[in-house]
């Protein structure tokens, strides 16, 4: 049987579905006292892509990677539940935006721990990850 064949006789919707995976942030969990668990879920490559152009900063002939940025809009639209941007929620935190939410919430290892499950949710190894950031420091260079 030919990819195409196989690929006609699958179930579409489960080819397409949205993945999806639970994150327990142990910090929180335990001063919470409550388990504080994210859904983290894939990002579409095309918005994949527009986040990481969006993290690139163009100056003359160098060219930066917002490393802060890119993470923070990749866990904008990776955490699925809960709503963190929920306006009760930031009123409480004194946040104006998810941004500063996730930056009250998280400590840094935390924010590159749930950017990356979320990164390998959407489709990128360890492997290719390392070569982005060989890239990013040919860049700098």
């Amino acid at each position: 049987m030919s990819l195409v064949d196989v690929l006609l006789n699958s179930d579409v919707d489960e080819i397409l579905a949205e993945k999806t995976e639970e994150y327990d942030v142990e910090r929180l969990s335990k001063v919470l006292g409550e388990k504080f668990v994210l859904t983290l879920k894939s990002i579409p490559a095309k918005r994949y892509s527009e986040i990481q152009t969006t993290a690139i900063n163009i100056k003359g002939k160098s060219k930066n990677i917002d490393l802060y940025k890119m993470q923070m809009l990749t866990l904008n639209e990776g955490i699925k539940e809960p709503n963190l941007a929920d306006t009760n929620l930031l009123k409480k935190f004194n946040a104006t935006t998810p941004f500063d939410m996730y930056e009250k919430l998280f400590l840094a290892g935390e924010i590159t721990d749930i950017a990356n499950k979320i990164s390998a949710l959407s489709g990128y190894s360890e492997e290719e990850k390392q070569q982005n950031i060989e890239e990013i420091k040919k860049m700098r260079g």
